[in-house]
């Protein structure tokens, strides 16, 4: 079997469509969620949810801050050493942190390839790749910092990149009224970004989303139907 990614602004309809696509699709389809939201993730290391409830439990949490009172000169000394712990602290957090995201990522990526060889179609919505395309791997401005540079050598050389990949595009204004998040003026840029995407993907085709529902229900199946008839033809 193969992989297919559907990429797109959020509103786009991306899950929406996958799930269509999993209970009606004629072959055995397996439905991967591919990005940052965990609560939409129907895999995750269980790392993941920790350090996520982790997270949510800190920013409840009041900080307290807490002085020791040994003298003038101790006190100090004191403060200096609880400066240096605290900071030695958080970067380990935030090693283990992104440690446990890289892992995340191969996890999913290893689901997949699981799924392929019991020969399912693995449809993932989203994917790490191209979201973090034009950040993390090519950034648009060429300056990136180092945990960037990190995230965007793992994701270039460790990852198969699906397929085929279906973009689902329609205006910046359009997906904003669907969902309400963001701005339609970052969705527009993000949607020229995921357009752009053609040029370095070899099998990549776009869905016109702004229209009736079922008609693109029908593109996005038709799509990845000739895709399956011409691999298993020999033209993939």
């Amino acid at each position: 079997m193969f992989t297919v990614a559907l990429i797109g602004p959020d509103g786009a309809g991306k899950t929406t469509l996958a799930k269509h696509i999993e209970s009606s699709f004629p072959v055995p389809v397996k439905y991967l969620y591919m990005g940052d939201n965990i609560e939409s993730s129907n895999y995750v290391l269980p790392t993941t949810r920790w350090l996520k409830k982790r997270q949510r439990r800190s920013a409840k949490s009041p900080s307290v801050k807490m002085t020791i009172q040994v003298g003038t000169n101790g006190s100090a000394t004191a403060r200096s050493r609880g400066n240096l712990v605290g900071k030695t602290l958080k970067l380990l957090k935030k090693g283990m942190g992104f440690a446990n995201r890289l892992l995340d990522e191969k996890y999913r990526q290893l689901v997949a390839s699981y799924y392929l060889r019991r020969g399912f179609l693995v449809l993932f919505d989203r994917h790490f790749v191209y979201d973090y395309y034009h950040f993390d791997i090519h950034p648009e401005n060429g300056a990136r910092p180092l945990k960037r540079k990190l995230h965007g050598f793992f994701l270039k050389h460790s990852f198969k990149e699906p397929d085929l990949v279906i973009c689902l595009d329609a205006p910046g204004e359009v997906v904003f009224k669907r969902k309400g998040e963001l701005s339609a003026e970052f969705l527009e840029k993000r949607r020229s970004q995921y357009l752009d995407l053609k040029n370095v993907i070899k099998n990549f085709a776009v869905v016109n989303v702004n229209r009736d529902l079922e008609i693109v229900k029908q593109e996005v199946s038709s799509i990845i139907w000739q895709f399956h008839e011409r691999r298993r033809e020999g033209h993939g």
